[in-house]
C-alpha cells in the first residue's frame, strides 16, 4: 500500500544545492528540483545517490531573498535516462524527503507551492 502524501507539491525548477562530507571530502552537487514540497524534493543528477543518504540541502525559492536551509535524505534514485553529447551521461531521477527542517522553512515551501498552484488554477480559469 502507497503512503498518501501529507504536502501539497508542484511541479517546478528551483536552485537547489546539496552538500556532504565524507572522510573529510566535501562532495557539492548543484542542480534545479523537478518538484517540490513541504515533505521532500524530487532532482535529475548525473550520480545515482544510495538510499539512506544523508545530505545538507539549500534552497532558493524564486522572487526570495532567503536561502532554506535543511537536512534531506534520499529516498531513491533511478535511472531515467542517458543523456549528454555523446550519450553516455546517465541521468538519475532522485527523490529526497526532509529529516531536518524548520516550521518556518516548511511554511515558506508550503506559500510558495500553494501561490503557484493558485496562479496555475487562474491561468486555467481564463482560457
Amino acid at each position: 500500500m502507497q503512503a498518501k502524501r501529507v504536502y501539497m507539491r508542484i511541479e517546478d525548477f528551483v536552485d537547489v544545492e546539496f552538500t556532504s562530507t565524507k572522510s573529510g571530502v566535501t562532495t557539492i552537487i548543484k542542480t534545479k528540483s523537478r518538484d517540490i514540497s513541504a515533505g521532500g524534493i524530487k532532482v535529475y543528477l548525473n550520480t545515482r545517490l544510495a538510499p539512506g543518504l544523508k545530505m545538507h540541502v539549500n534552497i532558493t525559492l524564486p522572487g526570495k531573498i532567503t536561502v532554506i536551509h535543511a537536512e534531506a535524505e534520499a529516498v531513491k534514485s533511478d535511472l531515467i535516462g542517458v543523456v549528454g553529447d555523446e550519450g553516455k551521461e546517465l541521468l538519475y531521477e532522485t527523490r529526497f524527503k526532509f529529516v531536518n527542517m524548520d516550521v518556518e522553512a516548511k511554511k515558506m515551501i508550503t506559500q510558495y507551492v500553494y501561490d503557484c498552484r493558485k496562479k496555475a488554477y487562474a491561468a486555467k480559469v481564463r482560457l
